[in-house]
């Protein structure tokens, strides 16, 4: 509410321009009966109408989600009302029968009742009054095209920063995420403990599974900050995370791994694949049942396919909230660094889980 209360006065604001600047203002309302004044107004209305219909609709459902058809339909649309309204509403301003008389009036007519050819003048009129006409409306898109142009750019500018803003808080959420999501203290304390009954055991598993901690920490800790790392990096991070969660498993889990296609030099944002593993561990293992979790790695050309499988065997979470906020922020992030070169599918009929998810590259 605050924030429309301040575009409310800000456009009153900016409606009292043409008013104080016009050389018909006497400090009176006076002005508003001023035909060229009217148009002007209104013309100036339609643009600042222009400006936040083009911020708040245009661009961000038909531009950013690259329909450019629509987007540059609905442009045209607003510029022809800028040009044609503002003329139409004034009365000074339309085309009248009285603008060009001899066009109007009837030809003679003989006493034989022939009609005399047109003589030379009124063929010359109706030259003037195409000149006239053609000139008539390229005045009123000239008019119309600087006030145009600038509160589409303007518009346009304003939008990008805002982009590029929500980009920045994304993925701030992001490092926050994976720092307090992936690397929370119970994680953190469980692959511990495993590793340390590893060790009581004098398992050959202890050195690798002291490693694969020291990889996914190290991970966290350098890559959180950037904006792309190298997608063989983050399948790297993505296995040992798998490796540290299958430490705490047992046989009743079904556990199946594939991964198939080239990384080359391809990237992606960090710790976009990681949350939806991290579902399918906490709701699909549970050691008094047959659990199954199936995670498969497709890369071809510049597209990557994800998918993971898990039976649904473990209801009693005890961190849900933080597992539902952090695939909530993790699709937010997908929004938001892969607009229209993403699609995701998330299947749930209450006994598997189901993520399909595909990326375009950058």
């Amino acid at each position: 509410m605050k924030k429309i209360g301040q575009h409310i006065i800000l456009i009153l604001l900016l409606l009292t321009i043409p008013i104080v600047s016009s050389p018909d203002f006497d400090g009176t309302l006076s002005v508003f009966k001023v035909s060229p004044f009217q148009r002007e107004f209104i013309r100036f209305v339609l643009v600042v109408l222009f400006f936040y219909l083009n911020l708040n609709l245009f661009l961000p459902k038909f531009y950013s989600k690259k329909r450019y058809v629509l987007f540059i339909i609905c442009l045209l649309i607003c510029f022809g009302m800028m040009v044609f309204v503002p003329n139409y509403l004034t009365a000074e301003n339309r085309i009248t029968a009285q603008h060009f008389p001899m066009q109007m009036q009837p030809p003679p007519v003989n006493p034989n009742g022939n009609i005399p050819p047109p003589p030379m003048e009124q063929g010359f009129s109706q030259r003037n009054f195409q000149s006239g006409n053609n000139s008539f409306y390229a005045q009123m898109i000239f008019s119309s095209l600087l006030p145009f142009l600038f509160s589409f750019l303007s518009s346009l500018f304003i939008f990008k920063n805002i982009e590029k803003k929500e980009l920045e808080r994304s993925k701030a959420k992001a490092e926050l995420l994976s720092l307090k999501y992936q690397l929370q203290p119970h994680f953190l304390f469980n692959i511990l403990n495993s590793i340390y009954s590893l060790a009581l055991l004098k398992s050959d598993d202890t050195p690798n599974g002291i490693l694969k901690l020291s990889n996914v920490m190290r991970y966290v800790v350098q890559e959180s900050s950037k904006d792309l790392v190298k997608l063989s990096k983050e399948i790297e991070y993505v296995k040992d995370y798998i490796a540290l969660q299958l430490i705490r498993t047992d046989s009743s889990l079904d556990f199946s791994y594939t991964e198939t296609g080239e990384t080359k030099n391809l990237q992606i944002a960090p710790f976009i694949l990681v949350n939806f593993i991290e579902n399918a561990f906490k709701y699909g293992f549970n050691a008094e049942e047959n659990s199954k979790i199936t995670v498969t790695i497709m890369i071809r050309e510049e597209q990557l396919h994800f998918q993971v499988f898990n039976n649904i065997v473990n209801r009693n979470i005890t961190d849900e909230e933080s597992l539902k906020v952090g695939l909530k922020n993790t699709l937010e992030h997908l929004q938001q660094v892969y607009p229209g070169k993403h699609s995701l599918s998330m299947i749930n009929d209450g006994k598997t889980f189901e993520v399909d998810l595909k990326i375009k590259l950058l």
